[in-house]
């Protein structure tokens, strides 16, 4: 697991210029190299009822250049190294492309796509599903990253792995967390995960809870700088994210997550 190339998809927004900043200003942390990308949505500038296609291309490409050349300031200003692509086509099928490069992707989950303070953004659903790198997804502010839950169902999550590098490289804290159920025994389960962080010399807490997962995921939230959780394998569901116990903590949580999809 190593995290040196991130990729941080921009779109002009309030929120995307808020996962710049924790790009910006987690940078030692996530990468040695940021990569921004604006894509310019053409179907969205050609789309029925548009009375100036090469008008409207004309402003998303200006807008695509201000909102990079935004990021690329801070990053200068850090003295991180970085690239910038402005580029053309389906925003979510451009980024997961660019994704099979990339250690992970930091983006918000609602912008210019948002649909809806109860679901994330069109574009940030279909890049988890699709993504071949872990997605840090955003809704609020943050610039910190020294603490870390980890809700756990199980022993063999891709997204453990994660957490792992994550805490190492912050010198930080991990709380692994599980919700007893019918057929889970949550106290073994974290003692294991848990177990398994020490023997990579880390900080760690253990936790239990009871009743509604999402609730008690979402309920703690506002005590950690990130989550970290999996979901499923690809292909296992149409849409992994349509009502999920993901899309649900990414939609109320009160820190950053990170989604890791197993592949």
């Amino acid at each position: 697991m190593k995290f040196d190339k991130v990729l941080v998809p921009v779109d002009g927004s309030l929120l995307s210029d808020i996962s710049v900043d924790l790009a910006v200003n987690s940078a030692g942390v996530f990468a040695t190299h940021l990569t921004f990308v604006y894509v310019v949505d053409v179907n969205e500038c050609r789309k029925f009822g548009t009375v100036d296609p090469q008008m409207e291309l004309y402003k998303s490409r200006t807008e695509g250049k201000l909102a990079l050349e935004r990021a690329v300031k801070m990053a200068e200003k850090a003295g991180i190294p970085y690239d910038m692509i402005l580029c053309e086509g389906a925003p979510w099928e451009k980024i997961t492309d660019m994704s099979k490069e990339m250690d992970m992707i930091i983006m918000a989950v609602t912008g210019k796509s948002g649909i809806g303070s109860g679901r994330i953004g069109s574009t940030a659903e279909k890049v988890i599903e699709n993504s071949f790198c872990p997605v840090l997804t955003l809704k609020s502010g943050s610039r910190k990253i020294e603490s870390i839950l980890l809700p756990v169902e199980n022993e063999n999550m891709a997204a453990i792995d994660v957490a792992i590098e994550t805490c190492k490289r912050i010198n930080g804290s991990i709380t692994v967390f599980s919700v007893k159920g019918k057929n889970l025994d949550a106290e073994s389960l974290v003692n294991k995960v848990a177990s398994k962080c020490e023997a990579e010399g880390l900080k760690v807490n253990k936790e239990i809870g009871e009743g509604d997962i999402v609730e008690s995921i979402v309920g703690r939230s506002g005590m950690y700088d990130l989550v970290i959780m999996g979901t499923v394998r690809r292909g296992t569901l149409t849409k992994i994210l349509n009502g999920s116990i993901a899309e649900r903590v990414m939609t109320n949580a009160s820190c950053p997550v990170t989604i890791v999809r197993d592949i």
